[in-house]
């Protein structure tokens, strides 16, 4: 993209990476937050999902920084593992989170901050399914090992 272009767009597009990975990490805090706040009740069925689903959020939201440190060797069968937990991106995250978010709102009265944390999920995904539209995807596309022809 030539440099002009790139002015010419606004704060918040060039910058929508970034504030995509930042409201994941917020909404991975809310998670565990209210599940954390959710296990004092009676029925804490609420609070161990939103605790599971916290930790595993938490993990593909920080797959980013972990990707900087982590070093397999090319071909081994934890680079490969790694390529494919690295193209989950983008509309799988969006179809995962909106699924996920679905339990949060069987009970609103009863736990208005399972509410809150659904919408919150539901916003997230919302900007993986933009991001997967967007012009500039700069990341090649994973190709499944059973699918390649030899």
């Amino acid at each position: 993209m030539a440099n002009g272009e790139e002015l010419d767009r606004s704060f918040f597009w060039r910058h929508f990476t970034t504030f995509t990975r930042i409201l994941g990490l917020a909404t991975c805090v809310a998670m565990w937050w209210v599940g954390i706040l959710l296990i004092d009740k009676p029925d804490k069925r609420i609070a161990v999902y939103l605790l599971i689903t916290g930790a595993s959020i938490s993990f593909l939201e920080i797959i980013f920084i972990i990707d900087k440190c982590a070093c397999c060797k090319e071909g081994s069968f934890g680079f490969s593992l790694w390529k494919f937990l690295r193209a989950f991106d983008n509309w799988k995250k969006f179809l995962l989170y909106v699924v996920l978010s679905s339990v949060c709102y069987l009970h609103p009265t009863e736990y208005w901050q399972g509410l809150v944390v659904g919408v919150m999920l539901d916003i997230l995904a919302f900007f993986y399914l933009i991001r997967t539209f967007r012009k500039k995807n700069e990341r090649e596309a994973y190709k499944y090992r059973q699918l390649e022809v030899k």
